[in-house]
């Protein structure tokens, strides 16, 4: 049966808005008012106001299309469907980054916030201090939640209300000490004299910098799926996180500036302090104040260090699972059940941003990627009311459409690149970073998606199933029409013999006509062999000066499901150039597999090597041979401890469960893989393996482990790849399509 999996909704208003609340009212605040008092002066105050305008133009396009699309996804969901594929993929990519640059971010706070806190009881780490001092605890405590992460713990929501409630306490103390000391004092007034030190550039470079404050919002449609009448709670919840938010941090900045008394201007003494300046401010005028803000900061710092080195990871691993990542994304650790791939390189990022950059580019950087996403999202609002404006049923439209959106994207435009003026570094990176998204994408991402449509393809039209069997040489015919007569007639389907004529380059392909004629007694043969065992067989002739494309192209033309090659005595010649059968296997995007005839006679007993990845085409093609030839099937999985013995029982149980025959299921402990199989091969007729999971320069140098059984073993050895294991190595996909390319200019 089809089952459906979705998320209960039991959010209401208040719920969802305190999420939005408790992701704004964060390390942000905290961290970034003295830094950016210090750009703008007292104007801090209208760079917030400002900020606040900017945010609403995005907050009504997520609160429309969070009406109309309420699912989880936000952002990265709507810009899917509405824009160009590029636009969803870097939509997540730079989702990604912002997130895990917004943990670096919160790391230094926490650093910084530390390294004060053993400051003030004379503690010393390592003879460490400043700067220094404060990367070293922003490693540690990045360290410390990627562990927590890694173990599966977070934060419960009993756990999450209280930090909220305990933020927002804390800057209550601070707003009412910082007003009561204003209220008497007289001169309160000249701390904003004058507004704009550094002019309308200090406004703009600080609201850019500060921008990441006011984004939380988003989360509200992260969780459209809990939420109860999300078309009308959503927008809700979005403007009343917006009313409550936006008020909070303007009566921080004017208490922080009016009630600080100083030889200098207030707003030159919390930038000087830089992420420390709230913390200074309190020093002078809250009861308890360096107390209350090391705690409300340091609180602050870790709750948004774990929320964003999850969300980034939450991120990637989606990615990874939507295939626009490599493979190593969407691993999940088969005890923890945390998708520990995505986390370890997102932590890496964490830290190295940490580690590289101050804490200003590190803020840089992620608000303008935070300022390009939304920008996305405007244009995507624009584009779901013109394509699918009367299909959608909104529970909300934004007023004055499309004036707000065309806003909305100005003005984050504008901001993002006035960012370059305070921070080039931030820009460097965050093009860097773009950059490589884009050969990603066209690396990799883009074949992933076809290969991926393709299997859609082949499951949704099973009786169109083709096998194509390339046939080279006479020897080969025989063995390879009835490897692949096994699986076709399990299929119900026919086989497409393929015999392609090398011409070589400076001769015209014309000239294959002449060589047709010495085609005739492999394709006499073929046929033959198919009527024996009552298999169709339709045979295709190709001239062409590239062997493995023209393989390839027929494949492709024809939706063909199986390529079947014979193999050659190496993937590799020389080392470096490799063989047809290697090149097809790392290029289909369909099966392949690739048989090694030996003394080939009836199949017997076939040996199916399982490891601890996926093989359910394997275990069910070699069901359908074990069918045709009436043969003994028998799993078997290598270990090197008897500690995985467990895990690797209930792998096999996976494999076999639906088959409809019976099969032996072996387990044995070894130091060598290869020996094992080599050893255990030795009794049966076919080895059925899958293809090599090593770098292509561990091969070049060392050899794959499908070359030495295949070379080493005394029974027929089959090599069965399925397209996405090809796409599993980004670096392999890359690889083919420069390989691709010069092919083509080669042939120009």
């Amino acid at each position: 049966m089809n089952s459906e999996i979705e998320l209960s909704r039991e959010m209401g208003v208040l719920s969802a808005t305190m999420i939005g609340v408790g992701a704004m009212i964060g390390a942000g605040i905290f961290v970034l008012t003295g830094i950016a008092a210090g750009t703008a002066g007292p104007g801090i105050l209208l760079a917030f106001l400002l900020n606040g305008v900017v945010t609403l133009f995005t907050a009504l396009a997520y609160a429309e299309l969070g009406s109309a699309i309420p699912e989880a996804g936000g952002g990265y969901l709507w810009i899917k469907h509405a824009l160009p594929s590029i636009n969803g993929f870097l939509s997540g990519w730079m989702s990604w980054f912002a997130h895990a640059v917004a943990g670096s971010l919160y790391a230094l706070g926490f650093g910084a916030y530390f390294g004060l806190l053993l400051q003030n009881y004379n503690i010393s780490l390592f003879g460490l201090s400043g700067a220094g001092l404060n990367k070293f605890l922003a490693v540690v405590i990045a360290m410390v939640f990627i562990y927590i992460n890694y173990m599966g713990a977070s934060e419960t929501g009993r756990i999450a209300n209280i930090v909220g409630f305990t933020k927002i306490a804390i800057l209550g103390v601070f707003i009412i000490s910082g007003v009561y000391t204003i209220y008497y004092s007289p001169d309160w007034f000249s701390n904003f004299n004058p507004f704009l030190p550094n002019g309308f550039n200090g406004i703009f470079m600080a609201m850019g910098l500060t921008f990441i404050a006011f984004e939380g919002y988003e989360v509200i449609a992260q969780t459209a799926e809990e939420v109860k009448n999300p078309k009308k709670n959503i927008p809700k919840a979005i403007f009343l996180s917006l009313l409550i938010v936006i008020p909070i941090y303007l009566l921080v900045a004017f208490a922080a500036i009016g009630a600080l008394k100083t030889d200098m201007p207030a707003w030159q003494f919390l930038g000087q302090y830089k992420e420390l300046g709230l913390l200074e401010a309190a020093r002078q005028f809250m009861p308890f104040g360096t107390f209350l803000l090391l705690i409300g900061g340091l609180v602050s710092t870790m709750s948004a260090l774990n929320a964003t080195t999850f969300s980034s990871t939450r991120v990637s691993f989606a990615m990874g699972r939507d295939f626009n990542l490599p493979g190593i994304f969407k691993k999940i650790h088969p005890v923890r059940r945390t998708p520990y791939g995505a986390l370890l390189i997102s932590g890496a990022l964490i830290i190295i941003m940490a580690v590289g950059l101050p804490i200003e580019d590190v803020a840089s950087a992620a608000d303008i990627m935070f300022l390009l996403l939304f920008l996305q999202v405007n244009v995507a609002v624009i584009m779901m009311r013109k394509k699918f404006g009367k299909v959608l049923d909104y529970g909300y439209k934004m007023p004055f459409f499309p004036f707000v959106p065309i806003a909305g994207i100005i003005s984050q435009l504008f901001l993002a690149i006035y960012m370059f003026n305070y921070s080039p570094k931030a820009w460097y990176a965050t093009i860097i970073w773009i950059a490589i998204g884009f050969l990603i994408y066209y690396g990799y991402s883009l074949g992933k998606e076809e290969i991926e449509k393709g299997k859609i393809t082949r499951s949704v039209a099973p009786g169109d199933y083709r096998v194509v069997v390339s046939l080279s040489t006479m020897k080969n015919v025989e063995p390879l029409i009835t490897i692949g007569a096994g699986i076709a007639k399990a299929q119900g389907s026919e086989i497409v013999a393929l015999h392609v004529i090398g011409v070589p380059i400076q001769t015209f392909l014309e000239t294959g006509n002449q060589f047709i004629q010495d085609s005739q007694p492999i394709f006499e043969k073929a046929i033959s062999t198919g009527e024996r065992l009552g298999v169709t067989v339709q045979k295709k002739i190709v001239a062409s000066h590239n062997i493995p494309e023209a393989i390839l192209d027929v494949a492709r033309s024809g939706k063909s499901n199986l390529i079947i090659l014979g193999g050659t005595e190496s993937l590799y010649h020389g080392k470096i150039e490799q063989s047809i059968p290697h090149i097809v296997m790392r290029s289909a995007d369909c099966n392949v597999g690739v048989f090694f005839p030996k003394n080939f006679k009836n199949i017997k007993k076939i040996l199916v090597p399982l490891g601890l990845g996926e093989h359910a085409y394997r275990v069910k093609t070699a069901e359908n041979i074990a069918m045709f030839f009436n043969s003994e099937m028998t799993i078997f999985t290598v270990i090197r401890d008897k500690e995985s013995a467990l895990l690797v029982e209930k792998k096999q149980e996976e494999a076999i469960k639906l088959m409809k025959r019976k099969v032996k299921c072996e387990i044995e402990v070894a130091g060598s893989i290869e020996d094992a199989i080599l050893k255990k091969s030795r009794d049966y007729d076919l080895c059925i393996i899958g293809p090599s999971t090593e770098w292509i320069l561990h091969d070049v140098l060392f050899g794959s482990l499908p070359d030495k059984i295949f070379k080493e073993s005394s029974c027929n050895v089959l090599i069965l790849k399925q397209p996405e294991q090809r796409a599993e190595s980004w670096i392999g996909m890359m690889y083919d399509k420069i390989r691709k390319y010069l092919s083509v200019y080669q042939n120009a």
